[in-house]
């Protein structure tokens, strides 16, 4: 991780703001200078472990550390998501659950015409189709409208790893961003468990613009 901000000082307001939880979901700054993410990382970590009565050995802080400094200039420089947000119940012995959140520039007049809406139910071309399973649900927000979809993924990631991945776009009205809530996991049962919790936080995303 560099020594200066890894983005800019001047965030500005939330790109896609939440009132999920705070119990259950933490933030994840994408943009931190070395300083304040040491500091965070400690604090953070600290606190899940007390909260899942677990020993914070060095070798899980190295995992944690070295984990959330890949993601963060992953999610900020690749992906170039507006938020990312962490889910804390699952245990830190386990890779954590972080999603993150995009708003995409579309003028489609309506859902149906959306690429950003038929792209995530698109078989991955670099793996087998056999080897995918997808499932895809209308899914409405309150905040976003009714013109959501949810769409869940399985995929090797190698010969011994299941990733599994969950998607939500919503298609907005005119004037509106659509937005994009994305996470991934490599255990199965991890992403089973939590997808209740991920629906209800899809469900608390709205655009700074849009009414509480």
């Amino acid at each position: 991780m560099s020594e200066g901000p890894l983005w800019s000082a001047d965030l500005g307001p939330l790109h896609i703001d939440t009132d999920a939880n705070q119990g259950l979901w933490g933030y994840l700054h994408l943009q931190i200078d070395k300083k304040t993410f040491k500091e965070w990382l400690n604090e953070f970590l600290t606190g899940l472990a007390a909260i899942h009565n677990i020993e914070l050995t060095r070798k899980l802080r190295g995992f944690h550390k070295s984990f959330y400094e890949q993601t963060i200039v992953t999610l900020r420089d690749k992906l170039q998501a507006d938020e990312a947000f962490i889910y804390h119940p699952v245990p830190l012995t386990y890779m954590p659950l972080v999603v993150h959140a995009t708003r995409i520039h579309c003028d489609a007049p309506d859902a149906a015409s959306c690429e950003g809406s038929a792209a995530f139910t698109v078989p991955n071309p670099e793996i087998p189709e056999w080897q995918q399973r997808t499932g895809s649900v209308p899914f409405a927000s309150p905040h976003l409208g009714a013109d959501g979809i949810r769409v869940t993924r399985s995929y090797p990631a190698d010969a011994s790893i299941l990733m599994t991945s969950v998607s939500y776009h919503w298609h907005t009205p005119p004037g509106l961003p659509d937005v994009c809530l994305r996470g991934h996991h490599d255990d199965p049962e991890v992403m089973a468990a939590a997808i209740e919790p991920l629906d209800e936080f899809a469900r608390t995303l709205r655009l700074p613009q849009t009414p509480q």
